[in-house]
This record gives C-alpha cells, structure tokens and sequence, in this order.
C-alpha cells in the first residue's frame, strides 16, 4: 500500500462521514472537510509543510533518539496525532496551522526523549505520513544554507545535515525553531528561557558558525 494511501484510508476509516476537497477552497473549508473525514483535505492541510517539518525535525534529532527513531518515524507520529486532535484544533488560517504544527513537533520532540530516557527502549511504528521528495525537504532549509547548483539534492542534503550535526545544541535550537519552524523571537526567548535580544544575537552567532562549516564542505 503506497504510504500516502495508508494516511487517507485511515482518515476515512475513523469517520462516517466523506467530502471533496480541493486546493482552491479556502483554509476553513478545507479543516472543516479534514474534521468531517476528508482524506484529500487532511492531505491538503499537511502537503504545504511536509518538507518543513521534515527539516525541522531533523536538525532536532540528536543523541539517544536520534540512535533509536528516524526523522520519518517522529514527522509520522505527529502525522498521527494531528488525526487524533482535528476535532479540536481551533487554528483560523494557514499561518496559525502552520505555528500549530510546528509546536506539536517540538513537544513531540521533547516527548519521545524523555520516553526514551526513561523507557530504554523500541516503539512500535505505523506509517501515518506521506513520502517527501528530497529536493522538497532541501528547500526547507534554504533560508539557512544555499544549494549548490552542481550537487544532486541526496548529496547537498548529507553537506547541509554533516553542517548541523557539528553545530552545537543552542545554535541547532535557534535555527530551527526560527529559520526553520518560522517561530517569532519571543517565542523562541520563552522557549529557551532567554531574551529576546539574546536570541536574535545567538542566531547571528548560529547562522555564522553554520556558514563557516557549510564554506569547508565546499
């Protein structure tokens, strides 16, 4: 079964009822069908940050979980949680869906480390997510690292990812959650128990050191 089908059959399989939704409507609709059941709207409401996500998760994965889950397995959990809390998901547009998401991520994150830390051992896995195009996935990081145009995307990725995993945690943290997950700098100063100025100075410090490893890679 193609994993974009395993999504949408369970989708519908958890709801009686089934519409059809299309790129044109607007976001309302489009969550309003995704709560009815709709596997083309659920679809419609994820498509748009896949990559993102993606991303996201990946310069997050560090450590013991890193050894234990892929970036697929956690992008697929958070898939399946957004099926579970469609009902009660109150986010009025595309923007807020999006911080929504993305937040759900980052607690997710959290989440499983600590299970890990303290369970020490396997999750069962099911596919809930849909395959994401590499090239999709290295457009995600573009606002931190600029493709080059003579490498394929497999290998432009493992250039980027070898960049991220010598930055150390707070660099990797700031860049994600602001280049990456689109976080305001007060949010991401509550979230790091920092100032907002200091964010903005850490980042700086971040996407230099980012830069200097991606030029030796060159």
């Amino acid at each position: 079964m193609a994993q974009g089908d395993a999504c949408a059959k369970r989708v519908a399989r958890e709801s009686p009822t089934s519409y059809t939704a299309t790129m044109e409507d607007g976001f309302p609709t489009i969550l309003q069908r995704a709560r009815a059941g709709d596997p083309k709207a659920m679809e419609a409401l994820l498509a748009p940050h896949l990559a993102g996500l993606h991303a996201f998760v990946r310069m997050r994965l560090t450590g013991a979980l890193a050894r234990r889950e892929s970036t697929t397995d956690i992008v697929q959990s958070i898939c399946g949680d957004l099926l579970e809390d469609i009902a009660q998901l109150r986010s009025k547009d595309e923007l807020s869906f999006r911080a929504w998401l993305f937040r759900l991520a980052a607690h997710k994150l959290a989440t499983k480390a600590a299970f890990h830390r303290a369970a020490k051992r396997d999750i069962g896995r099911e596919w809930l997510g849909r395959p994401v195009p590499q090239e999709d996935i290295l457009r995600a990081f573009s606002p931190v690292a600029s493709p080059s145009q003579m490498a394929t995307a497999k290998e432009e990725l493992q250039r980027i990812e070898k960049a991220f995993d010598a930055l150390p945690e707070d660099y990797r943290l700031v860049i994600a959650q602001v280049c990456v997950a689109g976080f305001s700098y007060d949010e991401v100063a509550r979230f790091m128990d920092r100032t907002t100025d200091s964010v903005r100075q850490l980042l700086h410090r971040a996407r230099a050191r980012l830069a200097t490893l991606l030029d030796r890679e060159d």
